[in-house]
């Protein structure tokens, strides 16, 4: 053990020495923790426990040589640990790095911004922009809204700056496009979705939007809309409430039913202004995420809303590549 007088007759070389070990061993134990911590957060927040491969449950196995617990599948005897097919995978970073990662995401930080600031390379923090877009579509693929649901059809208007090019509006998404729509949708107890109609620019039909709602919205839900002639079949074919009220500038029953609908269409246009570049084929990814971002923080508020995010991130598979984004 050192004490004062030995530390006072050391060299300044020596000295150097000493302190270059003990950072190297207070790293090392940091990532130890690190380790662990994060395998016990991809096992508290992992919703499919099964092996990814197989989809089979997985038998325990013992532990590996670095402590973490291993488990393999009977079926195809692969071995896994409990960070495995998550976002933790394959990071070295520690859970508090990362959560301050996905807090500067969630404040809409440029990537360039966050990695400055995160002391992380800008591939790094377009990394963990994939998993915030993964937890956010996971997220949006389980809502199953009910009670009040509120539905709108956005449409991608062409930018200030671009305006008409070659006979076609170009879109604030980065693409030469005319007329491409969203579908919006989320119900009074936080839940939502975004879904773009990729297959078919222009106004969607009824069949679209049927399609496009089935399965997720329960019979029997009190539906506000513009009145549009699309949600008709809808209504019908999935037994909902209809509360319509068709548009008229400053009608005030329009603006008391579709306000919170408006509110969160001129949320999301901002958001995909301030992202301009993204490809056209990403924009529901971006859309389910700026969704969860806008019922999480009305609801919970916004330091809730990070570590939600953080929770879910923890407990995702990865799915979106980074070089396919833009």
């Amino acid at each position: 053990m050192l004490d004062e007088e030995t530390v006072s007759a050391m060299g300044d070389a020596e000295l150097s020495a000493a302190l270059a070990l003990l950072r190297s061993e207070a790293d090392r134990r940091e990532r130890e923790r690190a380790r662990f911590e994060k395998a016990e957060l991809s096992k508290r927040n992992k919703r499919d426990p099964r092996c990814p491969e197989c989809r089979v449950p997985l038998m325990g196995d013992g532990r590996r040589k670095d402590g973490v617990r291993s488990y393999e599948c009977p079926k195809c005897h692969r071995h896994y640990s409990d960070a495995s097919s998550t976002s933790l995978s394959s990071s070295k970073l520690t859970p508090a790095k990362i959560r301050a990662i996905l807090a500067l995401i969630t404040l809409d930080c440029p990537d360039w911004v966050v990695a400055e600031i995160a002391g992380v390379n800008v591939k790094t923090a377009q990394y963990w922009v994939d998993r915030c877009l993964d937890a956010a579509g996971e997220w949006s693929t389980a809502s199953r809204l009910s009670g009040h649901v509120w539905i709108d059809e956005m449409r991608f208007a062409p930018i200030r700056a671009s305006g008409f090019v070659d006979g076609v509006w170009t879109t604030y998404a980065g693409r030469i496009a005319k007329d491409a729509y969203m579908e919006v949708a989320f119900d009074s107890s936080g839940r939502g979705f975004c879904h773009l109609f990729a297959e078919k620019l222009g106004t969607p039909g009824s069949a679209m939007v049927s399609e496009c709602l089935s399965g997720r919205i329960e019979p029997g839900s009190l539906l506000t809309h513009d009145g549009a002639s699309c949600h008709n079949r809808a209504v019908r074919e999935l037994s909902l409430g209809d509360d319509w009220v068709k548009f008229a500038a400053g009608d005030a029953e329009y603006e008391r039913k579709m306000k919170l609908m408006s509110n969160c269409c001129s949320y999301l246009r901002h958001c995909f202004e301030s992202h301009n570049g993204i490809k056209f084929s990403k924009l529901e990814a971006y859309g389910n995420f700026f969704m969860y971002r806008w019922s999480h923080v009305r609801k919970h508020g916004l330091r809730a809303t990070i570590e939600f995010l953080f929770n879910r991130v923890c407990g995702t598979a990865k799915s979106q590549i980074s070089e396919s984004l833009f």
